[in-house]
């Protein structure tokens, strides 16, 4: 399993941190929680992956 590098991982949280920010600046329409969910299942993802490539 290819390894993620610093720069790539450290991109991939930022675009998951942009679409949970503008989820929660969204959170009073019905997309706004949806948003937050992604971009929280985004960085368990990178976590797991982390964790998967290292076992």
């Amino acid at each position: 399993m290819p390894e993620l590098t610093l720069e790539a991982t450290s991109a991939i949280a930022v675009a998951f941190a942009t679409v949970m920010t503008i989820g929660f600046a969204a959170r009073q329409r019905r997309w706004g929680p949806g948003l937050m969910m992604v971009g929280i299942l985004g960085f368990l993802g990178i976590i797991s992956f982390g964790i998967v490539t290292r076992l």
